[in-house]
């Protein structure tokens, strides 16, 4: 059918017709979103799986926690409250780290998981090790062995998370059915490999042993004087320079030896070893505080955590408490000897409170920090009396400081005051209650002395230096020995009878060395000392039935309560860890008094008791 002319065709319409312009909009479309409920629940997933590494870390620390402390009970319901508390606060870190990371990315949470499981199995194995080889003397050889055998096993497991995880992320696969089941299993066999390490310590409990009692002769006078931090490598070379009269006697005229500290050093635990015969882990003195274990048992005590994270947490919501006499498992050798009648006196010695009430007199540590009551002093009486010896900085003599020159520091000033109200307060009670036969002194003031000089005077007396600020630290330091060997020379000729004089330390001080110079140069205290790395204590005796001018060697802290117990002839405890050191008596002396033992003091009847038991005879 033919078109009328003039009339367009169709398609030429359509050609010339204009194209519809479309103008670009200023507002962007929304992207397609997910529904509310889908992005919520994805977040709560990702919240769930940062919350595992840290639950398990949190259970772990729990169970290490049981390790550090033998004693507590170790019940799956004791054990559930502890774990869930750890697991909630490692939960929260660990959600808190990783989240930033994994916001928005169920994926990247995924696959981030098996390293963090590797990196928190590591950290526990690691931390086993550690603390196996730090406390080997704080706690019982079967713990020490078992947290070793459960670090292995963790190891493993580390081992065979990191491989996994290797493997995928390597080949960029996701974690199947098989791979995400077994990583669980290895993970909840973490917790239960240690739980079975843990509940496989039994402590050996032997059978109480019968106390026998003792023949009383005629025996010398004991004085032990304990000085915080005292070395033989400052006393050395003092007495070569002639600085240290008394001193030089002690060398000549009686045995000396360098006992072997233990490591790490607490203080309180330390001299409690010295004083029991005891290695810490059974004398039961561990750290310097104790916090209240409400929340596992409801009157026990936890001594150590595990790691400074848990040693916050407990201090914050809890309040410690300074390690006392109760907390101590065994018998010290005061104790022993008031059961066998034999008469002590206790002046400022560590972890005495509460003093002995058995005791002629009895002065406890914290008695000098200002804790006047009587659980801290003891008789009643001579509590208020020992005050009027305390001795201000202000009004030490000034003979006493002619050696320092003009500028004397304060805080020495307050250690030298600390020990001289101690030493007074000595001298008083040694005229005042002439029955004590044993008496017991502990001065401190050389401790915190050496800690801020030791480095100055191993510079000077050792390395040759002989320029500020190391002069000064050397004259402080030389000063202060030469101030107690004062103090020992006037105790020992306070006594006209038979009498034994023994000066102890649980620890020495060292020099900083390698890069503890460094840092100690670095931060300006380049004459501090060091005892962190548990240098050698210090022993030396002298009086009846010693030989003269002698060394012993390899003395443990361990072994100076029974060679004390046996220099007063009295028989030793074949349940102590120590030795009686044989080789520093005199062969007479050893010929006139055999060696006796009973199977232990600890069951010994207080004094006047020991008459129902058969004596020992020889």
């Amino acid at each position: 059918m033919s078109r009328l002319d003039g009339e367009p065709h169709p398609d030429q319409t359509l050609a010339k017709a204009p194209l519809p312009v479309h103008e670009p909009s200023l507002v962007k479309e929304p992207p397609p979103s997910r529904p509310e409920s889908t992005r919520h629940d994805r977040g709560w997933r990702i919240l769930l799986i940062n919350l595992i590494p840290g639950i398990l870390a949190g259970l772990h620390a729990a169970n290490q926690l049981f390790f550090l402390n033998p004693d507590l009970p170790y019940a799956p319901r004791t054990l559930a409250r502890v774990g869930l508390v750890y697991a909630a606060i490692g939960g929260l870190i660990s959600a808190s780290v990783l989240t930033p990371f994994t916001r928005g990315k169920e994926g990247r949470a995924r696959r981030l998981l098996p390293w963090t499981i590797t990196l928190v199995l590591a950290l526990v194995a690691i931390t086993d090790f550690v603390l196996a080889s730090r406390y080997t003397y704080y706690l019982p050889p079967g713990i020490s062995r078992r947290m070793i055998k459960a670090g292995l096993w963790l190891t493993l497991l580390a081992l065979i998370f990191f491989y996994t995880a290797l493997l995928h992320t390597l080949q960029r696969r996701p974690y199947g059915i098989r791979s995400r089941l077994g990583l669980s299993f290895l993970a909840v066999a973490s917790i239960y490999v240690v739980v079975e390490r843990r509940e496989a310590f039994k402590p050996f409990i032997g059978p109480a042993p019968l106390a026998s009692a003792v023949e009383l002769t005629q025996r010398p006078t004991l004085f032990v004087v304990g000085l915080g931090g005292a070395s033989l490598d400052a006393i050395l070379p003092l007495t070569t320079q002639g600085r240290l009269p008394f001193f030089s006697k002690l060398l000549a005229e009686g045995v000396y030896a360098r006992p072997e500290s233990l490591a790490p050093v607490q203080g309180e635990a330390l001299w409690t070893t010295l004083a029991t015969g005891r290695p810490p882990y059974k004398h039961g003195i561990v750290s310097n505080v104790v916090f209240p274990a409400g929340l596992v048992a409801e009157d026990g005590w936890i001594s150590m955590l595990p790691t400074p994270v848990g040693t916050f947490l407990w201090n914050t919501f809890t309040s410690p408490k300074l390690i006392d006499a109760t907390q101590r498992k065994t018998s010290a050798i005061w104790d022993v000897l008031e059961r066998l009648d034999f008469d002590t006196g206790l002046v400022g010695w560590p972890v005495s409170d509460p003093v002995p009430e058995e005791s002629s007199y009895g002065f406890s540590h914290r008695y000098f920090q200002g804790y006047f009551k009587a659980p801290m002093a003891q008789p009643g009486e001579l509590a208020e009396r020992g005050v009027l010896f305390r001795v201000a900085p202000e009004e030490i003599d000034p003979v006493l400081l002619r050696d320092l020159g003009d500028r004397v520091p304060y805080a020495f000033l307050q250690d030298l005051a600390d020990d001289l109200w101690r030493e007074s307060l000595t001298m008083f009670l040694l005229d005042q209650q002439q029955d004590a036969k044993a008496i017991f002194v502990m001065l401190p003031g050389l401790a915190r002395v050496s800690s801020r000089n030791f480095g100055g005077f191993a510079a000077v007396n050792f390395s040759g230096f002989q320029r500020e600020p190391y002069l000064g630290a050397a004259q402080r330091t030389t000063a202060y020995y030469r101030h107690l060997d004062q103090f020992l020379s006037r105790l020992w000729e306070h006594e006209a009878g038979p009498k034994i004089l023994a000066v102890v330390s649980a620890y020495g001080f060292e020099a900083p060395e390698g890069w503890r110079r460094v840092r100690a140069l670095a931060t300006g205290r380049r004459t501090n000392g060091l005892y962190q790395q548990a240098p050698d204590g210090l022993f030396m005796v002298m009086g009846d039935g010693f030989r003269a001018g002698e060394f012993l060697d390899g003395v443990q802290l361990v072994d100076i309560m029974p060679t004390l117990l046996y220099s007063l002839d009295f028989p030793i405890a074949r349940d102590l860890d120590g030795r009686v050191l044989t080789e520093a008596f005199s062969g007479a002396y050893l010929a006139r008094h055999p060696l006796t033992v009973v199977p232990s003091y600890e069951t010994l009847l207080p004094q006047g008791g020991f008459a129902l038991f058969p004596l020992i005879t020889r």
